[in-house]
């Protein structure tokens, strides 16, 4: 029996035992995105974390307490920038704008209320709580955040996603996997500061530095922090108690919600704790404090209750009293009368089924993999590095609500043994047609693989350039090997929950960096679909996900405030800065204009 059952839910019989089969595809492909990244902040705690079975490198961590050096300064540079208003950016992982900016008016979070100079009633008279800012695509965690602090696109900044494929490398790149759990791959975004390397454009702190050279700038556990002065690191070791009780828990057991909500308070805890251990010392205040809280992004993945209820439980009980202690770490230092404080997101969540039927999942006869090789392709392995004689034609990179797939020249590589030549491009029909083709003819009847029949919303792809070219714009295969215009597709069949998607796939895959988004492009009927029931995901089982063009994954907070200005006068220096397409790249322009450099 297919996928498709009842109302539009996907049946399967006879896969490997019902549940149990799904339990052993989770714990290979996708404790994912949140287990990966457990375990990452708990081996920040000691040298070895258990529940990994890998020795992770955490000397540069520890060394030095709380904090990892990353810039020298020179000795005689004055110590920081006072002569510009100082910035607080708070970044919240995964809360959108709706849910946020409810809780605020509410009052149902006082503290952070407090922090932004919130008075009864839920005003707020000296804030600018912005409506319009738009995640980039896709709505997900790396590329969103490297998007807002570079201040341009995937296709100029070189970080596509979560994971993704660097062909003229023939190098798989995954900060934060959901494919497949390396834990060490997502610490090394910490230990080694990996984005640097990936992304190929400065990040909004480098520019500052080009006009402020002195500013100071402490990055407590954001991933995006090449060009701090400091990144604050949590080396307390209840992480290592908590990951080794998630890895036994949660994997196999299914942890209740009230034990992983503690879980993610542990973390958020430590990040605070780091930022305000550093300010409790008699040292120079930072001209820039990012703070970085992922616990509201996490849960809502695996809470049961769903990702709306969720996440405002965790703010209230969790976020909301430790932004008050960052409140008060801030006072009194003196450190608030003249800061701005900035908030933002990199994306909201969208509910889905935990089940096997929704996840377009890693392994098995009814999932992506299965299609790509009865269509003839050869699939690159789910993990980090391969062998150099490995033979694979395509490679696959999910990003919840859509994935990526990357396709060789098959010419050079038909026989089955023989590496493919990844710098060059693959063949346009040949290749490129010929997979959007199948996914596409499947899509629609389900001849290769029944079970994914009716599961996808768009097939993109386009013209295949060089690598060191520029990108076409992906275009919708609409059959018979024919593209259409993205725009002439959206308006023969309207989509109203998208947000300015031509636009921002342009900016995910038009540009030097923009065959990073791949040759074929799928989107799941995720956030065009009204119940969670007829959703479906690119990872394994998860009860939320995101990465989709939707108001629901897209639609991110932009809240600025000041001691000393009115809610008036922040709304237009943030409006002169957004224009009239508020993207998220705009996001490091408005840290720009605040410290007066834009």
């Amino acid at each position: 029996m297919g996928r498709r059952g009842g109302a539009g839910g996907r049946l399967r019989m006879g896969r490997r035992g019902g549940a149990g089969g799904r339990l052993r595809a989770g714990r290979r492909g996708g404790a994912g995105r949140a287990l990966g990244a457990l375990c990452a902040l708990a081996a920040l705690a000691a040298p070895l974390a258990a529940g990994c079975r890998v020795v992770l490198k955490t000397t540069d961590l520890v060394a030095s307490g709380n904090s990892r050096e990353l810039r020298k300064r020179d000795k005689g540079e004055p110590p920081n920038s006072p002569g510009r208003p100082p910035l607080l950016v708070i970044g919240l992982d995964g809360v959108g704008r709706r849910t946020l900016y409810d809780m605020l008016r509410r009052g149902e979070m006082p503290r952070f209320a407090e922090l932004l100079g919130g008075q009864a009633g839920g005003k707020f008279p000296h804030a600018h709580l912005d409506d319009r800012l738009v995640a980039t695509m896709p709505s997900s965690t790396i590329a969103a955040w490297t998007t807002a602090f570079t201040g341009v696109g995937p296709a100029r900044h070189g970080v596509a996603g979560n994971e993704f494929f660097v062909r003229e490398e023939r190098a798989f790149e995954a900060p934060s996997p959901t494919t497949f759990n390396d834990p060490a791959s997502v610490l090394s975004v910490y230990t080694d500061s990996a984005l640097t390397t990936l992304r190929r454009s400065p990040t909004v702190y480098e520019r500052m530095r080009e006009k402020d050279p002195h500013v100071l700038v402490w990055a407590a556990m954001h991933p995006v922090h090449a060009g701090a002065d400091r990144l604050l690191v949590t080396t307390r070791t209840a992480l290592v108690d908590a990951f080794e009780a998630f890895a036994e828990e949660q994997v196999d057991k299914r942890l209740k919600d009230e034990e992983s909500e503690a879980l993610y308070e542990t973390f958020d805890k430590n990040v605070v704790r780091a930022a305000a251990d550093e300010l409790d010392d008699d040292g120079p205040l930072p001209d820039v404090l990012a703070v970085y809280l992922s616990g509201a992004d996490l849960f809502a993945h695996v809470a049961e209750q769903g990702p709306e209820r969720a996440q405002r439980e965790y703010m209230k009980k969790v976020l909301d009293p430790l932004l008050g202690r960052l409140t008060e770490a801030l006072k009194e230092r003196g450190a608030l009368a003249n800061r701005y404080v900035l908030v933002t997101a990199d994306h909201g969540h969208t509910e889905v089924l935990r089940d096997d039927a929704h996840a377009l999942a890693m392994e098995g006869d009814d999932d992506p993999p299965a299609l790509l090789r009865k269509a003839g392709f050869r699939l690159r392995p789910f993990k980090v590095k391969v062998d150099r004689d490995d033979d694979f034609q395509a490679v696959l990179a999910y990003q919840g609500a859509v994935a990526y797939v990357y396709l060789a020249d098959r010419s050079t590589c038909e026989a089955k043994g023989k590496p493919c030549d990844w710098t060059r491009p693959p063949r346009f029909r040949e290749d490129v047609l010929a997979l959007a083709d199948a996914f596409h003819r499947n899509n629609l009847d389900g001849s290769l693989v029944p079970a994914m029949r009716g599961t996808l919303d768009l097939v993109l792809a386009r013209e295949p350039r060089p690598a060191e070219d520029d990108d076409l714009p992906f275009q919708v295969y609409v059959g018979g090997g024919r593209l259409q215009p993205l725009g002439a597709y959206l308006a023969e069949h309207p989509h109203p929950t998208y947000v300015d998607l031509e636009a921002r796939l342009a900016d995910l895959a038009v540009g030097r960096y923009g065959e990073r988004a791949g040759d074929v492009l799928l989107v799941a009927h995720n956030g065009d679909r009204d119940r969670p029931q007829d959703r479906f995901y690119f990872s394994a089982t998860y009860r939320s996900w995101h990465g989709s063009p939707s108001r629901q994954d897209s639609e991110i907070p932009l809240i600025v405030a000041h001691p000393g200005k009115d809610s008036a006068a922040l709304a237009a220096e943030v409006s002169r800065v957004l224009g009239d397409r508020p993207a998220q790249q705009k996001f490091a322009d408005v840290m720009l204009a605040l410290r007066g450099l834009l």
